[in-house]
């Protein structure tokens, strides 16, 4: 269920929605040396490391909403686990926009949390859910640097029915394929990787182990449990 796995090899071009520090482009890059790669991202921090890391790579300071480029000008375009951290009341008009840079029969691949059964673990809420724990254990999250607003622009993860992704989606697009996946260690590997983030230890060879862990859970299809859900859609 990796997204990489629906990028069509024969794109000449791919955007990025919501790229973070450029984990996926880099990836991209080393598979499609030849692929024009782009990317936005509203946290200006995990940008200037994208930056910093791929510097022959278009990269923008932008939310979805007002995407930084004309018409049709990409072939592929990702969104991976961004959506849920866009406000409610942008999400259709952020999709708009994806539907307005891709090419006509070119790709979007779509992947955000599923409302599943243990959906009620996602780390990213413990804040809204035990915001006075929260407050004392964390402080602040560490991801709120970068924003403009810091916690203000964090907003509550939203996890989305399939029902709710074709509404918000709207027309124009062709279904190609939707897996979910990942059921209980994907959600609980997040609080346990979480001390390497706030360390910056994202090298360390039990990062890597337990990342690797919550990747084959999600590999897994828990059918309406799962907690993550990926679309890939073509653009008609």
């Amino acid at each position: 269920m990796h997204p990489i796995c629906w990028i069509p090899s024969a794109a000449n071009s791919l955007l990025d929605v919501g790229c973070n520090v450029g984990e996926l482009l880099e990836y991209c890059h080393k598979l499609y040396p030849a692929m024009r790669l782009a990317g936005v991202e509203i946290n200006a921090v995990a940008l200037e490391k994208a930056r910093q890391r791929l510097p022959y790579i278009d990269l923008h300071v932008s939310g979805a909403q007002h995407l930084p480029f004309a018409d049709e000008s990409f072939e592929c375009v990702t969104c991976i686990e961004t959506l849920e951290h866009i406000p409610r009341a942008l999400r259709s008009q952020c999709l708009l926009e994806i539907q307005r840079v891709l090419k006509r029969g070119g790709r979007l691949v779509l992947r955000v949390p599923h409302a599943g059964m243990f959906a009620f673990l996602d780390s990213n809420n413990l804040r809204f859910r035990l915001p006075s724990l929260y407050r004392l254990i964390l402080k602040r999250g560490c991801r709120d640097a970068g924003y403009e607003r810091g916690s203000e622009d964090v907003v509550w993860h939203h996890h989305f029915t399939r029902k709710e992704l074709h509404e918000l989606l709207g027309d124009g697009w062709q279904l190609e394929a939707s897996r979910t996946g990942g059921l209980l260690l994907l959600p609980l590997s997040d609080f346990v990787l979480w001390p390497f983030y706030r360390l910056q230890r994202t090298s360390n060879a039990l990062y890597r182990a337990l990342h690797r862990i919550a990747e084959l859970d999600i590999g897994w299809d828990y059918g309406k449990a799962s907690f993550d859900i990926l679309m890939v859609l073509r653009r008609l």
